[in-house]
């Protein structure tokens, strides 16, 4: 039975169909395999229009309002511990490497003719939003650390980057009254679009 999607994956979905186009948007996928745990967020798909270049998008999306990512300890010793002291985000970015080495083999034994993912962190609030914290270039070596085993990009939209690509979304929702489908963008139209329709006084 598929787990219902929260407002955060809900967002990034929105913002793939409406600001990137993707044509297909699917909410907590879950791999076949017998035995694989493995579950990507929100997997959005651009089939390249008439010009046939598809390309899968693979996406995380953490959305604690606290700056905390997972809470726990890690399993073992890895890359992660040399930032900070602090085992949550030894946890965190030790559950990230493995969800996205998951998800890359997950994507490449699902769409084996596709030639171009993008794999994406997204996560409003990250702790060390005003500097370069621990947890944060943690995050930069994740991204470096996945490019370099898997060939592949993976991009970390926090903080800021996060809330500019989320006024994007916005800014789309502004004067569009159209029905996409799309519950996130619907919540945005009817925020955005209230002064254009509140009666004069």
């Amino acid at each position: 039975m598929p787990v219902p999607a929260g407002w955060g994956e809900l967002l990034v979905g929105a913002y793939h169909q409406r600001v990137t186009g993707c044509e297909v948007v699917s909410y907590n996928n879950r791999s076949d395999e017998p035995g694989n745990q493995m579950e990507a967020d929100v997997v959005a798909i651009d089939n390249g229009g008439e010009f046939g270049d598809s390309e899968i998008y693979v996406c995380e999306v953490v959305t604690h309002m606290d700056g905390g990512l997972y809470s726990g300890t890690p399993d073992e010793e890895g890359w992660w511990t040399e930032y900070s002291n602090t085992k949550s985000y030894h946890h965190s970015l030790e559950t990230l490497w493995r969800k996205f080495t998951d998800a890359y083999d997950y994507v490449d034994r699902a769409f084996p003719t596709t030639e171009d993912y993008s794999f994406q962190f997204w996560a409003p609030v990250v702790t060390g939003g005003k500097k370069d914290g621990a947890l944060i270039r943690g995050l930069d070596a994740l991204s470096e650390k996945f490019e370099e085993e898997t060939d592949e990009e993976l991009e970390v939209i926090i903080n800021r980057d996060y809330t500019r690509r989320i006024d994007v979304l916005r800014e789309k929702a502004k004067g569009d009254t159209s029905d996409y489908g799309a519950p996130a963008f619907r919540f945005l139209q009817i925020l955005e679009n209230l002064e254009e329709t509140r009666p004069e006084e």
